[in-house]
């Protein structure tokens, strides 16, 4: 999972911490929830809120930390892009609304809503949205993304130390 390999990351950071930790989610289209939630509670302290997720009777299902993660102190930074999307904008927003992170790139997609394929006949089927995520500040980024905190171009495809280069991430680090 994308957690597990968080982790194994972290493990190897300690024979040698770093002085800053990038987290490069540039055309991460998400994947599964859960993933994007176990990775923050690696980075914030206990009783975070990392994600709330309504569904369409405005029932809310909040998560949030149980216990301090494992990594609290190293700067954390985010590299995000316009193919961001889902479970990474999670994440991200879970990261920056919280204050342990600073994000740099570009908006993100905007996918805040859980969707399910209701199968109409043969292989058809018709896509439900069945809920959507809220960030832990509460906002709705449906269609609207999450806004970095510096906006930096950065080449979707590119090494990602191109864009550690920046003049404006430079600053922060």
């Amino acid at each position: 999972s994308t957690a597990e390999d968080v982790s194994s990351a972290l493990d190897e950071f300690s024979k040698a911490p770093p002085a800053a930790i990038v987290l490069d989610l540039r055309n991460d289209a998400g994947g599964l929830l859960p993933g994007g939630i176990d990775t923050a509670r690696l980075f914030l302290a206990k009783d975070k809120v990392i994600v709330t997720v309504t569904n369409a009777k405005g029932l809310e299902d909040k998560t949030e930390t149980v216990k301090d993660g494992r990594e609290l102190d190293t700067p954390l930074f985010m590299v995000v892009n316009k193919k961001t999307a889902s479970a990474a904008e999670v994440l991200t927003a879970a990261l920056q609304e919280n204050g342990r992170a600073v994000v740099f790139g570009e908006q993100t997609f905007g996918k805040g809503i859980v969707q399910t394929i209701q199968p109409v006949r043969g292989d058809a089927g018709i896509s439900v949205t069945i809920a959507r995520y809220m960030t832990p500040l509460g906002n709705n980024i449906n269609k609207k993304g999450i806004t970095p905190d510096t906006n930096i171009p950065c080449n979707p495809i590119g090494d990602i130390a191109a864009c550690l280069e920046e003049p404006a991430m430079l600053a922060k680090l």
